[in-house]
């Protein structure tokens, strides 16, 4: 079975425009990555603000790392280990512990229709607030693997770590929600 090219195509094509010079090539790699880098930030912070920096701090740190890159993972991956590691550094800071627990959730309140409604918003609110809890590698590894819908492969190249490590680090955040939850049916 021939092996997988490390690069995809996708990101050959804009590896080659940015290195020929090519002044729009770096905005249609920020284009295409953007939502995936912010997602993974906010999810790892859980605060708008930090998620938005940490995506700009992710693709300055790119645009000044690729002529180095050697395209030993996807483009996306590269990124993602960025962005990862720039929030583990954030979370492992006092810069959020500072802030409290004032938010609970971000997101708008659905209209009051009824009890189901109500007890989704509640099991809603009570997974998030489990998955904070989380220690910080233990939820980028959730985050990366339900999210990002990343194999542990590709989770292990973001980490740094083992595939094995990826796999343990999901299987202990999923005992510890199931732990947590075990009252939610």
């Amino acid at each position: 079975m021939p092996e997988e090219p490390r690069v995809p195509p996708g990101d050959a094509d804009i590896l080659g425009r940015i290195r020929g010079g090519d002044e729009t090539a770096f905005d249609d790699l920020t284009r295409l990555y953007q939502r995936d880098v912010y997602r993974l930030a906010w999810r790892l912070t859980g605060d708008a603000a930090e998620a938005d920096d940490i995506a700009q701090e992710t693709f300055l740190r790119a645009y000044r790392a690729l002529p180095g890159f050697r395209g030993e993972s996807a483009l996306k991956t590269w990124l993602l280990r960025i962005a990862s590691n720039l929030s583990l550094n954030l979370i492992q800071s006092a810069r959020l512990a500072r802030r409290g627990e004032a938010e609970i959730d971000e997101q708008p309140a659905a209209q009051v229709g009824g009890e189901e409604i109500l007890v989704e918003q509640e099991r809603a609110r009570r997974l998030g607030s489990a998955v904070r809890t989380l220690p910080p590698r233990q939820r980028a590894t959730l985050v990366l693997r339900v999210d990002a819908e990343m194999k542990f492969k590709e989770i292990a190249r973001v980490m740094g770590c083992t595939t094995g490590t990826a796999k343990a680090n999901f299987f202990h955040a999923v005992q510890a929600l199931k732990r947590a939850l075990g009252d939610l049916r």
